[in-house]
């Protein structure tokens, strides 16, 4: 049995080699348990941009896998991070998506708590419990999360109290981030999420949205058939710009020959912003987006799409 098993997995490692990836994997559970576990129980993931939460009292909700988290700005202008899970009986404390509230109370037995996690209420405290003697209430908060950091704006937290710190993580993709995130001095303003639920496997949407251009010509035929992609051989560019990432597909756009400035318009970038672009981007960031003409993403820019599983709107702020 066991030379049977070691056959047919160097018959797997060889089909991967090849570019053959076994069906199985966008269906097996046990696989997905250990994907939670490894993947997504250790990566860093975006769940919102501080702009989300521009004043105190504000608050979004967010799920990573089976949990459901509040980001809220507490009253002393702090964003925190905190399950939304009352320390009662793990009802949620708050329902809605979006608001601003200074506290939120479970609905099941009424415990409260302000915005910065601290428990504030207690319903007969003293008959029930017996008051601070019986459980102790002073110093009680909704749990935060394992693991909280920020990048230009963006909040991550992952489920590993020991994750490796989050510049680590995203190592050279920092120089991605800072290219989308500084196209202005005043930086992003996020308009919420935009969200599908679809019945697929998560490497599915990952796959398509990370660089599946086959699918292209034939699923959006009519953005070919008006000239959004001008050229059928990304590869063989010299005069546009590639987006791409080392473990498989990338988009692409063809530039005129120009200044930096004349090839931001062409993309469609208006003058205002292609002057704060050119004051606060780096020198290759600048060279990056129109005078090379192409780019690949660092290795690991795509070793794990938990970090961008949350679908979030931008735009570049103008005040």
């Amino acid at each position: 049995m066991e030379v049977f098993e070691l056959v047919v997995h160097r018959q797997v490692f060889d089909d991967v080699r090849r570019g053959m990836i076994p069906a199985h994997i966008y269906n097996d559970a046990e696989l997905f348990e250990l994907e939670k576990e490894r993947i997504f129980g250790r990566a860093w993931m975006l769940v919102a941009h501080e702009s989300e939460v521009p004043q105190d009292g504000d608050y979004v909700v967010r799920r990573v896998l089976n949990d459901s988290f509040i980001i809220a700005r507490d009253s002393m202008g702090e964003v925190r991070v905190m399950f939304n899970m009352c320390l009662h009986r793990g009802m949620q404390v708050c329902r809605a998506e979006i608001g601003n509230a200074s506290n939120f109370r479970c609905p099941y037995h009424g415990w409260s708590y302000r915005n910065d996690g601290r428990l504030i209420g207690l319903p007969f405290h003293k008959e029930a419990y017996g008051g601070e003697d019986g459980f102790r209430k002073k110093g009680q908060t909704l749990l935060p999360a394992p693991n909280l950091a920020s990048y230009n704006g963006l909040i991550f937290v992952s489920m590993d109290p020991d994750a490796e710190p989050l510049e680590d993580f995203l190592g050279e993709f920092k120089f991605y981030l800072d290219f989308y995130t500084k196209q202005s001095s005043h930086g992003l303003e996020v308009r919420g999420p935009q969200r599908w639920r679809i019945k697929a496997n998560w490497k599915i949407g990952v796959e398509n949205f990370s660089g599946d251009m086959y699918h292209t010509p034939q699923t959006h035929a009519s953005v070919v058939e008006i000239g959004l992609f001008r050229e059928p051989k990304a590869e063989k560019r010299k005069d546009g710009v590639t987006y791409w990432a080392h473990r498989g597909g990338g988009t692409t756009y063809k530039l005129p020959a120009g200044t930096f400035e004349e090839r931001m318009r062409y993309i469609g970038y208006p003058d205002d912003m292609i002057k704060r672009m050119s004051e606060v981007w780096t020198p290759s960031n600048n060279n990056w987006s129109a005078t090379t003409g192409s780019s690949s993403l660092p290795r690991h820019a795509f070793r794990t799409s938990a970090s961008c599983t949350t679908g979030q709107g931008f735009k570049t702020a103008t005040t």
